[in-house]
């Protein structure tokens, strides 16, 4: 059996893996006691993964990887405490280079940098933002060999990574559903989110050719149109499907069971579609760029979620079109594997299933059920358990066209591999499942929410589902640790960690509508701090006349002050109006409850909980955390507090712990 080292902080891998600059120029020194060492490296991460969790679900059966890492290594007291603000744009930078925000420059998921255009943002994500070295880097540097599996910025990072890299997908489309019959909520939630909902106009099936043979006399064939915008139009253009729905059971009992999807350009030929549905089925669907994307290949995940016997009940999602985002600058194994358009990123893409995960968007929309978009989440293995075996493996890894295909056996010094589902999953649903909340003067009262999705005091009967979706998605997190653990010879030291944890929570603070209350007094009178607030709500969005903005993700915002202010108003006074207005928020709904933990000026954030958050361009000039069950994100225009519309967040202080009302923010 493989034996595996588990060990705690990542400088012991670092060192492990980097000898001292010095050490390397030095004659070789007599030999030092014997230590614990290890041949490779995992660092492995999941996205909002808690330990309280872990140790249940650990105990439970449900991780058995991490229960023997916890059995045989080291493990935190109380898990980790992440940087400030405990969000994806910290958290995943923090763990990689080592050092805090106020050193490494991310200082949230979004924004603002001295310098830049005021009405501008700059997102975590963005290529070369990082302003400190990190560990895949610096071994690198040192001949060491890196892969980065879903390691969130490991694609941004500057220089680029010369191993192979996966990080998250690009889009190429709008997503979501056909229906019949109409319903007017549902149509309003999704236009609230940019989505697709289209009204299935079903006829009787004329001019098709080819058709596949069914109970016609007692069924007639039905056809529809399906129209997929797109949002790249260089690259994709928009998509058009003819729809054959039909009864394939040739018994004399009407029951229409499948749905053919033919593109608009094949004329009705059946035996072009490109995909056939059953009620309840998923179907990966591949799509060929154009364009400068001409010879890649994209995808959609498409699943007929309902469909009546008697066609009087439809509904068919679609998700957006997307290619895996892969690189790997230093490979050797064909002669054009750095191409993206027949290299490794094409093999990806085109070999294996689409890149996908949970979307919010269609969940909290309401046009999609709570299975439907747990399936998603947890499809995110169908792609990236085999971009594993893949990169890591030897052995023929199955294809989606029914074939196989040799892996590269990339055998890494240092693996990077990260897990998102745990953070989308607790997202939607954590807030759900806890009963209580915190209220006035620290006490507990009843979560509206528990159990009650839309909190219309109707209990859903669902907390055992819900509970088993949070589950699920811990132990497809064990399964990738385990899958990258099984894939690497030899001996591993193994580093298990998380961004930082997650809290339930179900109201959102609307930041812009908070600043635009604010106002200072300048030569031309009272003036408002925020004017463009009372009715926008994009993040990091300003107006010409702002004199300042927010730029927020999860439960902090930094709030930055317009350089250019007008006569008669200073700097200080325009922190001074926001501090009042954000100190000042209260909920009517919850009287006396806290909304906002704290409200910090710049030049405090050098220890937050631990965390040095100061940076000298990229802090906001002041900071607001809010407590559960608030936050700043999916806020309503015009509304200072409202439903949120989702359930689990992370982004408050970092050494916040409540497990009465399901809150960590350790990783």
């Amino acid at each position: 059996m493989k034996r595996t080292r588990t060990i705690l902080l990542a400088l012991s891998v670092l060192a492990a893996l980097i000898p001292p600059a010095a050490a390397r120029a030095a004659k070789p020194a007599p030999p030092a006691p014997s230590k614990p060492s290890a041949e490779r490296a995992i660092f492995f991460a999941a996205d909002g993964m808690r330990p309280d969790l872990v140790d249940a679900f650990a105990e439970g059966g449900a991780m058995p990887t991490f229960a023997a890492l916890i059995e045989e290594g080291v493990k935190g007291d109380d898990g980790l405490v992440q940087g400030f603000p405990p969000n994806t744009g910290v958290g995943w930078y923090t763990l990689a280079a080592g050092t805090w925000p106020g050193e490494h420059g991310s200082t949230n998921n979004t924004f603002h940098r001295t310098g830049a255009s005021f009405t501008g943002q700059t997102r975590f994500s963005d290529a070369g933002i990082l302003q400190a070295d990190t560990l895949p880097q610096a071994a690198e540097r040192a001949g060491r060999t890196v892969v980065a599996v879903e390691w969130v910025g490991a694609r941004s990072l500057v220089p680029e990574l010369q191993g192979p890299v996966v990080d998250f997908r690009t889009f190429f489309s709008r997503r979501g559903v056909l229906v019949f019959p109409s319903d007017p909520g549902e149509a309003a939630g999704a236009a609230g989110f940019g989505l697709e909902y289209q009204v299935a106009s079903f006829a009787a099936a004329t001019g098709w050719s080819n058709a596949p043979a069914g109970d016609d006399d007692v069924s007639p064939p039905q056809e529809a149109v399906l129209t997929i915008p797109t949002t790249r139009p260089a690259e994709n253009p928009t998509r058009g499907f003819d729809l054959y729905v039909f009864d394939s059971l040739d018994d004399g009992t009407p029951a229409y069971d499948t749905v053919l999807l033919v593109p608009s350009s094949a004329g009705k030929d059946a035996t072009r579609a490109v995909a056939s549905f059953g009620e309840g089925d998923w179907v990966d669907v591949k799509f060929e760029l154009s364009g400068p994307g001409a010879g890649q290949t994209a995808g959609s995940w498409m699943k007929l979620i309902e469909l009546a016997p008697d066609l009087s009940a439809f509904r068919f999602y679609f998700t957006s079109l997307a290619r895996a985002n892969a690189t790997y600058r230093g490979c050797t194994f064909a002669p054009d594997c750095a191409n993206p358009t027949t290299g490794f990123e094409e093999i990806l893409n085109r070999r294996f299933p689409t890149s996908t995960a949970a979307d919010f968007a269609p969940i909290e929309a309401g046009i999609i059920d709570e299975d439907t978009h747990v399936e998603q989440g947890l499809m995110w293995a169908e792609a990236h358990h085999r971009y594993l075996r893949f990169i890591l493996g030897t052995e023929p890894v199955e294809t989606v066209g029914g074939g196989t295909i040799d892996g590269l056996g990339v055998q890494p010094d240092l693996l990077l591999l990260g897990h998102p589902v745990t953070d989308e999953i607790q997202h939607m649903y954590l807030g759900v499942v806890t009963e209580t909340e915190p209220g006035p003067g620290g006490t507990s009262i009843p979560n509206p929410f528990f159990d009650d999705l839309h909190g219309d005091g109707t209990p859903d009967g669902r907390v055992a589902e819900r509970r088993a979706f949070i589950e699920a998605a811990y132990a497809q997190a064990d399964e990738t640790l385990a899958l990258g653990m099984e894939l690497l010879d030899g001996e591993e030291a193994v580093v298990a960690s998380s961004d930082h944890g997650f809290a339930a929570q179900n109201q959102a603070v609307n930041a812009r509508f908070v600043l635009s209350g604010a106002t200072v007094e300048g030569d031309a009178g009272t003036i408002p701090v925020h004017p463009s607030g009372a009715t926008a709500t994009a993040n990091c969005g300003a107006g010409a006349s702002d004199l300042a903005k927010a730029c927020w993700a999860g439960g902090t915002a930094q709030i930055y002050v317009n350089p250019t202010l007008p006569p008669g108003v200073t700097y200080e006074e325009v922190r001074g109006a926001v501090v009042e207005a954000f100190e000042g928020l209260a909920d009517p709904a919850v009287p006396g409850r806290t909304v906002v933990s704290r409200v910090f000026l710049k030049e405090e954030l050098r220890d937050v909980d631990g965390s040095d958050s100061l940076h000298p361009n990229r802090s906001g000039d002041v900071v607001v955390v809010t407590h559960p069950p608030y936050q700043f994100d999916a806020a309503v225009p015009g509304e200072a507090i409202a439903f949120s519309r989702f359930f689990g967040q992370h982004g408050y202080l970092p050494d916040l712990v409540d497990l009465e009302h399901n809150v960590n923010m350790h990783g």
